[in-house]
């Protein structure tokens, strides 16, 4: 009995390990080629629902996410999103400024998780302006879900 426990909890972490550092998840990377502060909000919902009024409060209530000029960052979508389908991944970001009256430029890129189509790694470049952003699939990666842009 006391090997089948430790059998037992040994499969247990090397199913955890796989799951969090081995990239099974779809990523996107920004890349901020703007000459200013990018603001960066994302989330995820289901795709062709309209969200309830909780589930606004809290994407406005959201802190955003700040890359520097120059800087990446990486997102991964969350294990939650890879079990239920029709989940839809929003990016959006400001420039220049957190809000929109003050920003000096911005944009957003939605992608649809799904195991049918799509790629598992996107590039988003971001540049000064109103939608100014390059996207590109990187491809050459395994993941158990695939991001395709709508």
């Amino acid at each position: 009995m006391k090997k089948f426990v430790i059998f037992l909890s040994f499969c247990i972490f090397i199913i955890m390990f796989a799951a969090v550092f081995l990239p099974f998840r779809p990523t996107i990377t920004v890349k901020n080629e703007s000459s200013e502060r990018l603001y960066l909000h994302f989330d995820e919902i289901k795709h062709d629902v309209e969200p309830t009024p909780e589930e606004v409060d809290r994407i406005v209530k959201s802190k955003s996410d700040i890359v520097e000029p120059g800087a990446t960052f990486k997102l991964t979508t969350s294990f939650s999103s890879l079990m239920i389908s029709g989940i839809e991944l929003n990016i959006g970001w400001l420039t220049g400024g957190k809000y929109s009256y003050n920003a000096i430029g911005g944009g957003g890129q939605n992608f649809i998780i799904t195991s049918k189509q799509g790629e598992c790694s996107f590039s988003l470049t971001v540049r000064d302006g109103y939608n100014n952003y390059v996207l590109n699939s990187q491809k050459g990666r395994f993941c158990t879900m695939k991001l395709s842009p709508l």
